[in-house]
């Protein structure tokens, strides 16, 4: 049997690998829309916009994040 020195018991936090793969890539995706500011031309099928790079990016990034998430539902 163990002995207790009355010491609490330290556990290790359950964090699974993605987890941290997926924070680490929010953070990445996040450091690179934040350093890529300028303003840039798109071309939508027919009509052009401008808009700041970042917000293309940022947008881009969350159309994807919700794919992602829409096709894990419908997987369930």
């Amino acid at each position: 049997m163990p002995q207790n020195d009355g010491a609490p018991r330290t556990r290790r936090p359950n964090v699974s690998p993605r987890l941290v793969a997926g924070v680490l890539l929010v953070a990445l995706a996040l450091w690179f829309v934040l350093i890529n500011n300028r303003s840039v031309r798109i071309h939508f099928w027919i009509p052009w916009a401008e808009a700041p790079m970042w917000f293309v990016l940022g947008a881009t990034f969350l159309a994807g994040a919700a794919t992602t998430w829409l096709l894990q539902l419908r997987k369930k």
